[in-house]
């Protein structure tokens, strides 16, 4: 019997061969073939050669990721900036930018010398501090603007600033109200006064702000108020809720009559101004008229109200600040 392997059994035993895993015997019968098969024998010496070092794979670089983390760091700075940026700007608008004030926010006095402006005073406000104040002119009238923000160590409640028009100035205001006029510093009353100027008595939310700024329930106390505009001659009475003591009678119709007079002046079709009030429990009726006003004043009383310096005038001679 032919004990000669064929080279499919010899390759298939070839790897116990190596690994000294195979008999005696059969060892015997592979190398008898490997000496005659150079094939099988090439096979073998492929098996015995060190297996070449395989190097691992370089990690593959996650360049997404990469780019994230990048776009995320880049995000945050720009996010960072902006906050800064925002920070900035709002501290800005809210102390230098501030917010135009109302001129009832202001208590001030103006000056003109010449071409001059000088504009000084306070903020009614103690939380408020003068971020800045701007100047315009037109037509012989300069605008000033206050503009207030929260009070920090940089500014305070006081103001003083002075401008050169370009024009021969005549009127001075600060927002709506005229503070100087034709060489005649007007007070703060008169201005809102002139500014609360009221055409028609019928219009009574109009004449109660008259009546605030003149300080009526200040110095009367409480009133209500009865208006007649059915037919002329158009009336407007007062009706005081508190009891006059008899010998203030004589001061409190002084006061009465300063204050029709402006009454007077300043609502437009107004006539007659009636104040009724107890003297000692005992109803009292006193009345002021447009005639009574001219006579004090040696002209229609609704001329001393066509401006604002001739209002102040007024306000002077009946000895209201």
């Amino acid at each position: 019997m032919d004990k000669k392997l064929d080279c499919a059994i010899v390759r298939d035993l070839l790897p116990s061969y190596v690994d000294g895993l195979s008999s005696d015997i059969t060892n015997q019968a592979i190398e008898e073939h490997l000496g005659d098969c150079p094939d099988c024998a090439e096979a073998l010496r492929r098996m015995r050669e060190p297996e070449a070092k395989i190097e691992p794979p370089a990690p593959e670089v996650d360049y997404l990721k990469k780019v994230r983390r990048r776009s995320t760091g880049r995000s945050l700075i720009i996010g960072i900036v902006l906050m800064l940026i925002g920070m900035t700007l709002m501290s800005f608008r809210i102390f230098y930018v501030g917010s135009a004030a109302d001129a009832s926010d202001v208590a001030c006095h103006v000056t003109v010398e010449g071409d001059t402006v000088t504009v000084s005073g306070t903020l009614t406000s103690s939380g408020l501090g003068i971020s800045r104040m701007t100047f315009s002119d037109s037509s012989g009238m300069v605008q000033v603007k206050v503009y207030t923000a929260l009070k920090a160590f940089w500014n305070s409640g006081e103001f003083s600033e002075s401008y050169i028009a370009g024009c021969d100035v005549g009127q001075v205001r600060i927002d709506d109200l005229i503070l100087w006029e034709n060489g005649k510093t007007i007070s703060n009353t008169a201005a809102r006064l002139f500014r609360a100027m009221n055409p028609f008595v019928g219009d009574m939310t109009s004449n109660s702000k008259i009546a605030a700024i003149l300080g009526v329930s200040d110095q009367f106390g409480p009133y209500t108020n009865e208006l007649q505009t059915a037919t002329e001659p158009y009336g407007w009475t007062l009706c005081l809720e508190t009891d006059i003591p008899r010998d203030e009678e004589r001061a409190t119709q002084d006061s009465m009559t300063a204050d029709s007079y402006v009454m007077l002046a300043t609502i437009g079709n107004l006539s007659y101004v009636t104040w009724e009030y107890q003297v000692d429990g005992n109803e009292q009726e006193y009345t002021v008229t447009a005639e009574d006003a001219a006579a004090y004043a040696g002209r229609d009383i609704k001329a001393c109200a066509q401006s604002a310096s001739q209002l102040q005038t007024l306000l002077e001679s009946l000895g209201i600040k």
